[in-house]
């Protein structure tokens, strides 16, 4: 592979049993319009299918492959290829995602004639064949965030449900690398569910500023009869003790921003009994849907909805909780009278609702 120049964008895709989508990904790589260097490191995350073979397949000058022991989840894939990644610019991709051919140009032009560390655009949501946001952005035009934007975004992220994750989102984005390699920035490998929102507040702890590009360059594509990562970490033995991670890694990130105690008190409470309801609602969904084993699923919310109930985190934590309008009214209560049968109830009846919204689309 040749090194003897610097690349100006290090493209990391983990994947695992992914050999329905290694050439609909490499492909679309190779079509960039980009005229610069740019590096591919795939790295396979314990793959038992075909996956290895097909990507030997292709003979590309800069693409790097690597395989990891065992299967070991996308935050421990994704700190490998950091390791390996020697660009000015870091881009993750999931693997059955798919980019614009515009997308590097234009990414990386708006970061180098900005003089930003985070630059990103939209994306579009597709289910069965259908862009599911068809006319809905992150924000009405192209914004340049400064210091003072980024903590408003911060400070903003867990009071709607509905808001869309934009500035926390985890594709359709470079990161400038020497931010994440002077900062010492990597993904929590211990989580399977959060670890790439939780990357993101690190990033945004660090950075000075970031634009926004109102264009979707790339495509997420939701698959109704395929695990999501949260029911997936679930099954895996997703540990409560997850959240209180994630928790932890926000308050540092707004501790680095210099937010008041008292303020980041309040963020911190709100982030923690928001993924919790988000992850109770998330799951509940998939076993409508038949995602996940209906007894199995029955036993592991089970002992999620007892973790939630007994712990004194949350207890103290839900009383700081402001709900919004455009969520449950009982999933919240139920959790602060340590009610477990309404909120098995009152996650039912919000999953419900939320499948008949999308539906109604």
């Amino acid at each position: 592979m040749n090194t003897s120049k610097q690349f100006c964008i290090s493209i990391i895709i983990p994947f695992y049993n992914a050999e329905s989508h290694i050439k609909t990904c490499l492909n679309a790589f190779l079509k960039q319009d980009f005229n610069k260097k740019f590096e591919i490191i795939l790295i396979n995350d314990g793959s038992t299918d075909n996956s290895i073979n097909l990507i030997k397949e292709y003979n590309i000058a800069d693409l790097q492959l690597h395989s990891l022991d065992k299967n070991s989840g996308p935050g421990a894939a994704r700190n490998f290829g950091l390791k390996k990644a020697k660009g000015d610019y870091i881009y993750f991709h999931d693997i059955d995602d798919t980019v614009d051919s515009t997308i590097l140009t234009t990414l990386y032009d708006s970061a180098i004639k900005k003089n930003c560390d985070l630059v990103f655009c939209d994306r579009r949501y597709i289910e069965n064949s259908q862009n599911q946001n068809n006319n809905i952005f992150f924000y009405p035009t192209d914004k340049f965030l400064k210091n003072v934007d980024i903590i408003e975004e911060m400070k903003k992220r867990f009071y709607n449900p509905l808001l869309l994750l934009g500035i926390f989102d985890f594709t359709g984005r470079l990161i400038k690398r020497t931010i994440l390699v002077n900062n010492k920035i990597l993904f929590e490998e211990n989580l399977r569910y959060l670890e790439d929102e939780t990357f993101m507040w690190d990033v945004l702890s660090c950075v000075n500023n970031a634009f926004y590009i109102h264009k979707k360059l790339c495509s997420f594509f939701v698959h109704p009869n395929v695990n999501t990562a949260l029911s997936e970490g679930l099954n895996r033995g997703f540990n409560f003790a997850n959240f209180k991670i994630v928790k932890k890694h926000i308050k540092n990130s707004l501790e680095k921003r210099g937010i008041s105690l008292f303020k980041i008190k309040k963020i911190e409470d709100q982030a923690f009994i928001f993924y919790i309801i988000s992850a109770l609602v998330s799951y509940s969904r998939s076993m409508l849907l038949g995602k996940v084993d209906k007894e199995k699923s029955l036993k592991i919310r089970k002992k999620l909805i007892n973790d939630i109930i007994s712990d004194q985190d949350v207890s103290n934590s839900i009383k700081n909780y402001i709900r919004s309008k455009n969520e449950s009214y009982l999933i919240p209560k139920a959790i602060a009278w340590r009610l477990s049968i309404l909120l098995e109830f009152a996650c039912n009846k919000r999953a419900k609702e939320i499948l008949r919204i999308r539906r109604k689309k």
